[in-house]
């Protein structure tokens, strides 16, 4: 098990899900990842565009559990620019669609239950919404990329409110504390933004320039854990920026993935060929380095679940609660 403490907090790493594949239990190019009850999780497939178009028919969401059980899978041939996923208080799942500038929605079955948007810069218009994240009064809040803004929304997708218009540029992911104050990834200004529930801006942290090691290079989705730590999906810089509740860095994590899901286990081992050159690889801390994280979720039981993007996995650490360092008596 791999462990980084700082800080007086520590995240040891628990495993990886998943391998690329575009059937079956794998995933094409996850791009986030949204937590329902009892350990199961929804992983979004941006897919390959291929001789399909881009409608091929690896775009779709995976249905698992993070015990690395494969339920299956849904929305084949319904998705075209999928970008976001969130999970509303009765177990429905919301998925935000960037080409046709709406929200699906689907029931923990994978039925299609319903859709709503319009495409526009007005309000409750959209235009290209990605991240999507419910309140705690069953409110989704879409960020709206190309219109610049979040916007509010009821789970049946009446307008209630436009928060960050002005401030941010092609907003990507959203977060909430138990507050519910809004976190937005500011793909676009290199930072993370927060929010009152009223759309007050609070705080501003990460940007390019700063030499703190709290920089961000096109962050791309944001999550909060129980006790106010901030998780960034830095995906320009191919890792996971965590901060303290007033936005100071704390540490960052790069991946830890050197040993194979069982997925990928499963098809190494039936590969000969496959496991000869795994073999041969001396250093495999390369391999389990993240490249390209872009959706991340907290679960319940605050683990940290990244969707690594261009290899195809999950990766989940569990955050240590009550750390303490160990007492060595000379």
């Amino acid at each position: 098990m791999l462990t980084t403490t700082v800080a007086g907090r520590t995240w040891n790493f628990s495993h990886a899900i998943g391998r690329n594949a575009a059937a079956g239990n794998g995933f094409t190019q996850p791009v986030d990842v949204a937590a329902g009850p009892e350990g199961v999780l929804y992983v979004l497939s941006r897919g390959n565009d291929g001789i399909g178009g881009v409608t091929a028919q690896n775009k779709r969401i995976g249905k698992l559990t993070i015990d690395q059980e494969f339920i299956g899978d849904f929305a084949r041939g319904i998705l075209t620019w999928p970008a976001g996923l969130a999970v509303d208080s009765e177990g429905n799942i919301y998925c935000s669609e960037e080409f046709e500038h709406k929200i699906y929605v689907f029931n923990e079955d994978g039925e299609e239950i319903g859709s709503w948007g319009e495409a526009g810069s007005g309000e409750g218009q959209l235009n290209a919404p990605s991240g999507l994240q419910f309140d705690s009064d069953n409110n989704l809040l879409v960020s709206d990329a190309r219109n610049n803004r979040v916007q509010k929304f009821t789970a049946d997708g009446q307008y209630v409110a436009t928060i960050g218009e002005g401030q941010l540029s092609s907003p990507w992911g959203i977060g909430l504390d138990s507050d519910d104050n809004i976190y937005v990834a500011d793909w676009g200004n290199n930072c993370v933004r927060k929010f009152s529930p009223d759309g007050d801006l609070l705080l501003t942290f990460g940007g390019s320039d700063v030499d703190n090691g709290g920089d961000l290079d096109h962050p791309a989705s944001v999550a909060v854990d129980s006790e106010g730590d901030v998780y960034v999906s830095d995906w320009g810089n191919k890792r996971i920026q965590i901060y303290a509740p007033d936005g100071a860095i704390i540490t960052a994590l790069h991946g830890d993935a050197v040993e194979f899901s069982n997925w990928a286990a499963e098809v190494i081992n039936s590969n000969p060929d496959a496991q000869k050159a795994y073999r041969r690889v001396k250093d495999r801390t390369p391999l389990g380095l993240f490249e390209r994280p872009v959706g991340l979720t907290i679960d319940s039981e605050d683990r940290l679940i990244v969707t690594d993007s261009t290899r195809g996995r999950l990766q989940i650490y569990a955050k240590e609660k009550d750390y303490m360092d160990p007492q060595f008596n000379l």
